[in-house]
């Protein structure tokens, strides 16, 4: 080709694909019919001047969104932007998960409160809204305290702050979330402080959750509580310190005396809202989610992405119709 027939080419180009001018703009500009500028775009494709990239449905954020909530059968999946920096990514979250809060809060009769550094982000940000309606509901936390400074290992502390927020009351648990011997934890257990709250986990129709990871930072006094099991058994995540591999399966340890709302419950809660943390684990959110106690997802689209991607090379997804249900 020679030099000024490939100028030709890519001035159509540039006018066309960069400065989106018309076929009849670019005709009059260059002194050419128009088909010929049509002309020149096609050859200008053959050459290779040009690509067109079209997104798949499932790299789009809404397509990643139905994806996900077609396969884990979700209520709802929300995929956030990343930000231009971690702590914004995480504000993203921490947002939407108040909003996909307030939108069941109306219907919800007890709200549960898991634990962790993102769980107090996402109260952070509930204290920062505008609560219109107050709620008619009981909050409580799902697992003691944990001796670990962060206010996020508080649960008690998170269900005070967002209480006052929501205007509605309160109970606690005093106990810690891991009690040294088995003889420390039946004491906790056969409390009348247990009791009652043991009576809100069976009626809890709400709750957040972060699905974290493992190992996870801090750690959740699991030499003790499972030996070698985690390793053994390859974990991969974990929710209010109960530990799964990729496929969902519960990890059970020999000495494991934590104090939790037990799992079998955590299935009944009709808007368990499942919080993944910004920067984390895709394959800790998987094996989450394959436990299917998730009913309403909040991730961000990185995330979301690495998912969707382990769906497609473990062969789980095949092609997907208008809607994002697979096909």
């Amino acid at each position: 080709m020679k030099e000024k027939e490939l100028i030709r080419l890519i001035k159509a180009s540039q006018l066309y694909y960069e400065q989106n001018m018309t076929q009849a703009e670019i005709a009059k500009e260059m002194e050419i019919s128009r088909p010929s500028v049509s002309n020149l775009l096609a050859r200008a494709r053959k050459e290779g001047l040009v690509t067109i990239t079209v997104k798949p449905f499932e790299s789009t954020t809404f397509g990643k969104a139905q994806v996900l909530r077609n396969y884990f059968d979700l209520k709802s999946c929300q995929v956030v932007s990343v930000g231009r920096t971690k702590k914004e990514t995480e504000q993203n979250i921490s947002n939407q998960v108040v909003d996909t809060l307030l939108s069941v809060l109306p219907r919800t009769r007890v709200l549960g409160l898991g634990w962790g550094y993102n769980m107090g982000q996402v109260v952070g940000a509930l204290c920062q809204r505008g609560i219109k309606d107050k709620p008619s509901a009981t909050l409580c936390p799902m697992i003691g305290t944990a001796t670990i400074p962060h206010k996020g290992y508080h649960p008690n502390e998170l269900c005070t702050d967002a209480s006052q927020k929501l205007g509605i009351p309160a109970e606690f648990l005093i106990s810690p979330a891991f009690p040294t011997t088995r003889q420390e934890y039946r004491l906790f257990i056969n409390t009348e402080n247990y009791a009652n709250i043991y009576t809100l986990w069976k009626r809890m129709d709400t709750c957040m959750v972060t699905l974290g990871g493992y190992p996870c930072v801090p750690d959740h006094a699991t030499a003790s509580r499972f030996g070698r099991r985690l390793v053994s058994e390859r974990a991969v995540g974990n929710m209010l310190s109960f530990f799964f591999d990729i496929h969902g399966n519960a990890i059970r340890g020999e000495d494991d005396c934590a104090i939790q709302m037990p799992l079998k419950q955590l299935g009944r809660i009709r808007n368990f809202i499942g919080v993944a943390p910004a920067g984390g684990s895709a394959s800790a959110v998987i094996g989450c989610l394959n436990t299917h106690v998730v009913k309403h997802l909040v991730i961000d689209e990185g995330i979301a992405g690495e998912v969707v991607k382990y769906l497609y090379e473990t062969e789980k997804l095949g092609k997907f119709d208008e809607g994002g249900a697979i096909l």
